[in-house]
């Protein structure tokens, strides 16, 4: 294998399209497709997380889904091995390896040589730091976090209490702040960045509410109600966007109009987050879904995927 082997990189915001367009890449050009998404890595969470259908999983390799339980915590270092592992197993195959997502922190640490320390989870830490954010308040941890690194303090919101725990356990059990172990090295691989956009963001927005009815006629609420009944609220439930409203929803907290609607604003927050993640990109060959249609993104796609093999 080369020292930097290729990849194909398929990003951008939800609802434009990135699972199709894969699919077809693969089909023609020998390739397998790895997923770059923080919530489809969960199984059971599949209508609520547009998981690529039966049909298209059966007719190209797919990996990185369906690898943890709800109820489990996953890191960032966590992801970049196992799918690092899965891109060397495509191309020992002389197949391309085909990345595709949304999660723009995944993105940067699998592809862009962002280096994650790989601290393990401290049971017995992130319990006393849950207790004492429950007896002080969020502000009291997010302060602790101050003390130990300002600069990774700064990026969080003093509410994130999962993300908060996490710097400051990587921070205690390396020595070091968590800002000054993140670093950037030489990209491992060879990527060649497609970016599907729009240009104008009524279009998002008209196919995201149109995404939002074909989940709930697919039974997004059925596959709600069975993990909270299993699992109960667990973070990786109450941190993604089609699974914290309904909870919401059954604990009497939203109507159900009100379930959907904050859904569908959700996502569109969501989907104007990742553009703005993917921007600072400057290797990105962006397309726009609104604006090209369907087969001239494929064959563009196409050709730059000859030109770079």
């Amino acid at each position: 294998m080369p020292d930097r082997p290729p990849v194909l990189a398929i990003v951008g915001p939800t609802c434009t399209g990135k699972t199709a367009l894969s699919v077809r890449i693969a089909q023609k050009c020998d390739g397998e497709i790895v997923a770059c998404d923080s919530r489809t890595i969960y199984k059971y969470m599949d209508v609520g997380t547009a998981k690529p259908t039966k049909q298209e999983r059966a007719n190209v390799p797919h990996f990185m889904f369906d690898v943890v339980s709800p109820d489990q915590s996953y890191t960032v270092a966590q992801y970049k091995d196992e799918a690092t592992a899965c891109i060397q197993l495509i191309g020992r195959r002389n197949h391309l390896p085909i990345v595709v997502g949304g999660t723009g922190l995944y993105a940067r640490a699998l592809l862009e040589g962002l280096e994650i320390p790989p601290v393990p989870p401290q049971p017995e830490l992130r319990t006393s730091l849950q207790e004492y954010a429950d007896t002080h308040g969020n502000q009291k941890l997010y302060e602790r976090l101050v003390e130990l690194d300002p600069i990774t303090a700064q990026r969080l919101n003093p509410n994130d209490r999962f993300r908060i725990v996490r710097a400051i356990e990587v921070s205690t059990v390396a020595g070091k702040p968590l800002s000054q172990l993140a670093r950037k090295n030489k990209p491992p691989f060879n990527t060649l960045w497609i970016g599907l956009t729009v240009d104008d963001r009524s279009y998002l927005l008209e196919a995201i509410t149109k995404r939002m009815q074909e989940q709930l006629d697919a039974g997004l609420m059925d596959e709600v109600r069975s993990l909270y009944e299993r699992f109960g609220c667990t973070r990786a439930l109450m941190k993604a966007v089609n699974y914290r409203e309904f909870i919401d929803h059954f604990m009497g907290k939203l109507t159900l109009k009100q379930a959907v609607d904050e859904c569908i604003r959700h996502n569109y927050q969501l989907s104007r987050r990742q553009l703005m993640w993917f921007k600072t990109n400057n290797e990105i060959n962006w397309f726009a879904v609104d604006r090209l249609s369907q087969e001239e993104i494929f064959d563009r796609v196409s050709e730059l995927v000859n030109q770079k093999r």
